[in-house]
């Protein structure tokens, strides 16, 4: 059984099927929003499949998605401290009371 987003995506496979190469991204957008089932529209997560499979479908055509692009790789976590210069104060006088005791 499809996923709702693999039945959007052969949704708008069937309703693009004929539309030529040169067609306008704002025309051929047209067409795809058009082709939305119209219980679809009504429900999420079902309009959320819609959506992405929309997107997947116009970037192979030129369209430039709105959404931030993914950073290559995790950002490095800083350090809190400067390691080369700051020592614990709190461990070193607990070091020095049980030093002096």
């Amino acid at each position: 059984m499809p996923t709702c987003r693999q039945e959007a995506a052969e949704i708008i496979a069937a309703a693009t099927r004929d539309l030529p190469d040169d067609l306008p991204k704002k025309e051929r957008k047209k067409v795809v929003d058009a082709a939305c089932p119209a219980a679809w529209r009504t429900m999420n997560w079902p309009q959320k499949a819609w959506q992405a499979a929309r997107r997947d479908y116009l970037v192979r055509h030129g369209y430039i998605p709105k959404t931030k692009p993914k950073e290559s790789g995790p950002p490095g976590a800083m350090p809190l401290f400067d390691r080369s210069s700051h020592q614990c104060s709190l461990r070193q006088s607990v070091l020095q009371e049980d030093t002096k005791s």
